[in-house]
């Protein structure tokens, strides 16, 4: 699972573990595990170099998802990532030759307007204002959205991550999920989902939802920011109350995603 930040991945998380069959996890350190072994490995160890050994390299390397889940007892894993629509060679390389990749996604301006609703209700000071306080930038809803969005930023990588793949013919692997679809109608939403992954169909329940993992969010200095609702529902937020009308114009009209046909053909990108 990978797509960008406060578009329902943990929600869909909390959903799939419902299923026995389905271990879907909360974000992983699996994919930068694999990265980091591999860059290490193959291309900064003086050793490999004098001796390479491409045949060991490549069983350590496609070792690590089997070790990292092994008490895991489903059979059907969901890693999270918002890296892997951005590392799809590491999927082919190490885990299997049919990467699918689901996509949750959202109105860019709907993202940023909620992690500002965030910020306003969080009792300690966000990883967001820290970054602005770093760099002696002042602290206002417009620069909190300009990070956000910047190639340093949560949404600008994520963004950025989904842009590539689909400009490098990858969409075939991805499966892009509308948050207010996911609200709206989510067996639907999870339907296509278990078409996608080509699995039986399963009836979930939306009315008690339990995280199967509660994450820390201490880690990531921004309160709640893994927290699901019990019961699925839309939440209507008027995003002016948190956007100028600067940042509404300058992020207008950025889901790329939107330009498919039911078989998420791309078009004009």
């Amino acid at each position: 699972m990978s797509g960008l930040p406060r578009s329902g991945s943990t929600l869909l998380t909390a959903l799939l573990n419902q299923n026995p069959e389905i271990h879907s996890s909360t974000n992983s350190p699996l994919l930068d595990t694999i990265h980091y072994t591999e860059e290490y490995l193959l291309y900064n160890s003086e050793q490999y170099k004098a001796t390479p050994n491409p045949q060991g390299a490549h069983k350590v390397l496609s070792s690590i998802p089997h070790n990292y889940y092994f008490n895991t007892p489903q059979n059907i894993i969901i890693d999270k990532s918002r890296g892997w629509v951005n590392q799809i060679q590491h999927i082919k390389d190490y885990i299997t030759s049919e990467p699918k990749i689901i996509c949750p996604v959202r109105s860019i301006h709907d993202i940023l307007s909620s992690f500002l609703n965030l910020i306003y209700n969080s009792k300690t000071t966000s990883f967001i204002d820290q970054n602005l306080i770093q760099n002696n930038i002042e602290i206002s809803n417009d620069n909190r959205c300009e990070y956000l969005m910047s190639p340093q930023g949560i949404i600008g990588q994520s963004y950025y991550a989904l842009q590539q793949a689909v400009k490098k013919n990858n969409e075939k692997y991805l499966l892009f999920v509308e948050y207010d679809d996911l609200v709206k109608n989510p067996q639907q939403e999870l339907n296509r989902i278990y078409e996608f992954l080509e699995l039986p169909l399963y009836s979930h329940n939306f009315e008690n939802i339990i995280p199967k993992v509660n994450e820390n969010d201490t880690v990531y200095h921004l309160e709640n920011m893994h927290t699901v609702r019990s019961k699925v529902e839309k939440v209507h937020r008027d995003n002016s109350k948190y956007l100028s009308e600067y940042i509404m114009n300058k992020y207008n009209h950025m889901e790329f995603w939107r330009k498919r046909t039911q078989s998420y053909s791309i078009f004009g990108l």
